[in-house]
């Protein structure tokens, strides 16, 4: 079994010239799940399973995943 974390994105933006008065939203990136499976793709139906309405992992607005050991240092705790 292998440990994969779901990275899930915010957008902050306020319109305020910290942010382009909002054109320029911050993108603030964070684990939202961790699951354990033995491929990405149960993973993926793990995560969907736990919150159905949270997790689309397609197009280009979706959540990446990454294993404990890909993990980048920008995202761990």
């Amino acid at each position: 079994m292998t440990t994969f974390h779901i990275i899930a994105e915010r957008h902050v933006s306020s319109n305020t010239p910290a942010h382009g008065f909002g054109d320029f939203p911050e993108r603030i990136r964070f684990v939202a799940c961790t699951v354990e499976a033995d491929t990405i793709r149960k993973a993926q139906n793990t995560a969907k399973k736990l919150h159905p309405n949270r997790f689309s992992f397609g197009g280009m607005f979706g959540n990446t995943i990454y294993a404990d050991a890909d993990l980048p240092s920008s995202l761990r705790a």
